[in-house]
C-alpha cells in the first residue's frame, strides 16, 4: 500500500513540475522554412496569392485526396477563402488571405476547427541564385502550460509539411515550359464574340542577308485588297483587322489577315474566304515596341496562363491587331546640364569663328534649357493568346487520333487546372 502511495505522489510531483515548467516556456509558437525558385518573384506571388492551384503543391493533399474544399470570396487577394473538410490526418478548417503585397508578401489566417488559429506568412525575395520564398507559421499558445508544451514541438511535428510544400511549390512553378516574367505588361481576360470576317492570306520576302521581311509591309497591301473588296460589295467593317502569323522563316514571312465584316455571304474571289472572327475566351495584352518582337508578348501570355491554370493549346499561334503608333514617354532633360552644354558649343563655336557674334537672344541655351525635342513615336500591337483546348479528333479503329496529331487534344504541363 505504502509502494502505490509513493508511486502516485511521484506521478503527481512529475504532473506539477511539467506544469510549472510550462508557465515558464514561451507563450508564443514559431515554424519557417525557406527555398530557392528559379522563377520569376511574380510567378510565385501568382500561385500563393490564390486557391486555385493551392492542392498541386499543398503538403496535405495527398494526405486525404478525398476532402472536399468550397471556395468563397475573390478569386485573389484579400477576402479569398477556402474552407476544408477531411480525414482525421487533415482535419477541417479554413484558410483565407488577410493581406498580400504583389512580388513580395502573402499574409493568412489559418484556422482548424479542433485547433489553434495561426498566421502564414510568405515571404517574397531575391537572391543570387532566384527568388527565395520564406513559409512562416504563428500562433499564440496562451497561458495553458499544456498547450505551451506542446509549442515546443511544433516546429519537428508540421515543419516537415512545410518543407514538403514548398518543394511541391518550386517543382511546380520550375516544370512550366513558359519562363517569361509578365510583370510589366497589363494582362486581362476577356470573352470575345466570334462574327463574319474576311480572311486572306499573304508572303513576304526578303533576299538580302541585310534585310527581315516586315510583316507590317505585307499586311498593308493585303488590307488594300481587302479594303477594295469590301467596298466593291458595299460590305462595313465591324473591327480591327486581327493577324496572324502562320510562317516565320529568315527570309519568309507567311500571315493572314481576318477583317471583322458585317456580312460575309457574297461571292467570293481573289482567294479570299468567309471565316469568323477571333471568338472566345482570350488573354490580351499590349506589345509597345517593334511589331517583330511581339512574340515576347504572347510569350508572357502564356507563361501567365500557365501560372494562373488556364488552358490552352501550346500549338496556337498569336492573334494581333495593329494599334495606332504611341508617342514613347520623354526622358526629362537636366535644364542646367543642357544650358552648360549649349554654352560651351557655342564657346567653342565663336573660336573657331572669330569675329562672329553670339546670338544675343541666347535661343540655343533657352533651347536647349527647354529640353525640346520632336516626339519619338512607337509601335503598339494588341497580342491575343485564344484559351482553352481544340477539340479532340475522334480516334480511328486502331484507337489513333484520325488527325495523326496524338498531342492535339492534351494539356499544356502545369496549365490544367486543379
Amino acid at each position: 500500500m505504502r509502494s502505490l502511495i509513493e508511486f502516485l505522489l511521484a506521478v503527481v510531483i512529475t504532473i506539477v513540475v511539467i506544469m510549472v515548467i510550462g508557465l515558464f516556456l514561451p507563450g508564443h509558437g514559431t515554424v519557417e522554412r525557406s527555398i530557392i525558385i528559379e522563377r520569376p518573384a511574380r510567378h510565385v506571388f501568382d500561385v500563393l496569392n490564390s486557391y486555385k492551384r493551392f492542392n498541386e503543391w499543398s503538403p496535405w493533399h495527398k494526405k486525404d485526396n478525398a476532402a472536399s474544399y468550397t471556395f468563397s470570396g475573390p478569386e485573389t487577394g484579400q477576402g479569398a477563402r477556402m474552407d476544408w473538410s477531411g480525414n482525421e490526418a487533415v482535419g477541417a478548417g479554413s484558410w483565407e488571405i488577410l493581406e498580400s503585397t504583389p512580388t513580395s508578401l502573402v499574409k493568412m489566417v489559418h484556422r482548424q476547427q479542433e485547433g489553434r488559429t495561426g498566421t502564414v506568412t510568405f515571404d517574397i525575395g531575391s537572391s543570387d541564385l532566384g527568388v527565395k520564398v520564406l513559409w512562416r507559421y504563428d500562433v499564440e499558445l496562451g497561458g495553458n502550460p499544456v498547450e505551451r508544451l506542446r509549442g515546443r514541438y511544433l516546429d519537428s511535428s508540421i515543419g516537415s509539411d512545410y518543407q514538403y510544400g514548398l518543394m511541391r511549390l518550386k517543382a511546380l512553378l520550375e516544370s512550366s515550359a513558359y519562363p517569361r516574367d509578365y510583370s510589366d505588361i497589363t494582362i486581362t481576360q476577356r470573352e470575345l464574340t466570334a462574327g463574319p470576317a474576311l480572311k486572306l492570306a499573304g508572303l513576304v520576302e526578303v533576299y538580302s542577308a541585310t534585310d527581315f521581311p516586315e510583316l507590317a509591309v505585307g499586311v498593308e497591301d493585303t488590307m488594300k485588297a481587302l479594303n477594295a473588296f469590301v467596298e466593291r460589295n458595299k460590305l462595313n467593317v465591324t473591327g480591327e483587322p486581327q493577324i496572324r502569323v502562320t510562317l516565320k522563316e529568315r527570309y519568309r514571312l507567311g500571315y493572314d489577315v481576318t477583317l471583322p465584316v458585317d456580312r460575309n455571304d457574297v461571292p467570293l474571289r481573289d482567294e479570299i474566304e468567309a471565316v469568323e472572327s477571333l471568338g472566345g475566351q482570350v488573354l490580351v495584352a499590349e506589345h509597345v515596341g517593334e511589331r517583330r518582337r511581339s512574340n515576347m508578348t504572347f510569350e508572357k501570355l502564356q507563361a501567365y496562363a500557365t501560372v494562373h491554370g488556364l488552358e490552352f493549346d501550346p500549338a496556337a499561334k498569336a492573334v494581333e491587331e495593329f494599334l495606332p503608333d504611341r508617342e514613347a514617354p520623354k526622358v526629362p532633360v537636366d535644364a542646367t546640364a543642357a544650358a552648360g552644354e549649349a554654352a560651351a558649343g557655342e564657346a567653342a563655336a565663336g573660336e573657331a569663328a572669330a569675329g562672329d557674334a553670339a546670338p544675343a537672344d541666347g535661343t540655343a541655351v533657352a533651347a536647349a534649357a527647354e529640353g525640346t525635342e520632336e516626339a519619338v513615336m512607337v509601335n503598339v500591337t494588341r497580342v491575343y493568346l485564344p484559351l482553352g483546348l481544340p477539340p479532340v479528333a475522334p480516334a480511328t479503329e486502331d484507337g489513333a487520333p484520325a488527325s495523326g496529331d496524338a498531342a492535339a487534344g492534351e494539356p499544356v504541363p502545369g496549365a490544367g487546372t486543379p
